[in-house]
């Protein structure tokens, strides 16, 4: 799930990045929407990065109730790594976050010398 909330979140970067500079002075209406699914993608990561992070402890502790037994004593470099993977999905979800905050920052500035 991690994954694939990942790769869908670059692609559709990639792609809105690509259509906001094809329309640069386009219309208020369609910063809105490419707003809108910013804001969707936001809680697309996040909850991928939760998701991986729970599995990540389970990992980490084992899971008594159910007999999962701990596995990162056993795989040191796989788990070093997946942490690692977490850490840097959450750097990037907070910087996308940011990059929402500053666009809806900038359409109520828009929207506020109109009237």
């Amino acid at each position: 799930y991690s994954l694939v909330a990942n790769i869908t979140a670059s692609s559709y970067a990639a792609i809105s990045t690509l259509i906001v500079l094809a329309t640069r002075n386009g219309e208020a209406g369609f910063a809105q929407v490419i707003t809108i699914f910013d804001t969707m993608i936001v809680g697309l990561l996040f909850s991928a990065n939760g998701a991986a992070l729970a599995v990540g402890i389970i990992g980490y502790k084992g899971n008594s109730h159910l007999q999962w037994n701990k596995v990162c004593n056993v795989f040191d470099s796989f788990c070093d790594r997946v942490a690692i993977s977490i850490v840097l999905s959450l750097v990037a979800s907070f910087a996308f976050i940011a990059l929402v905050a500053l666009a809806v920052l900038s359409l109520q500035k828009r929207f506020a010398t109109r009237t």
